[in-house]
C-alpha cells in the first residue's frame, strides 16, 4: 500500500528539517516512538484528502511504528531518490 504514494516535496522538506531540528537520523527517530509518531503525523498531513479520511492519523501512526524498518526504508529511498535527482540535475 505504501508503495503506491510518493512523499512530495514540502513533505520532505518537513522531514529533513524536523530530523535537522532533532539532531537525529531517519534510523534514529524511526527507533523513538515519540518521534515515530510525529514522522507519521508530517507524512499523513501531505497525503490526500481521501487517503487520510480512509487512513486515520492514529491508524497510520500505529502502523509506522509496528512496520518502522520498512517505513523508514521507504522513506529514505525516497529522500535519497530527490538528493540523487538533484545531483544529476547539477552535472
Amino acid at each position: 500500500m505504501i508503495k503506491q504514494f510518493e512523499i512530495n516535496n514540502y513533505v520532505r522538506k518537513q522531514l529533513q528539517d524536523y530530523l535537522t531540528e532533532k539532531e537525529l537520523t531517519l534510523e534514529q527517530a524511526m527507533a523513538q516512538e515519540t518521534n515515530n509518531n510525529e514522522i507519521a503525523a508530517i507524512v499523513h498531513a501531505g497525503l490526500p484528502g481521501m487517503v487520510r479520511k480512509i487512513y486515520p492519523l492514529g491508524k497510520m501512526q500505529t502502523f509506522f511504528w509496528e512496520k518502522r524498518e520498512l517505513i523508514q526504508g521507504f522513506i529514505a529511498d525516497r529522500l535519497q531518490s530527490v538528493n540523487g535527482e538533484k545531483t544529476k540535475k547539477t552535472k
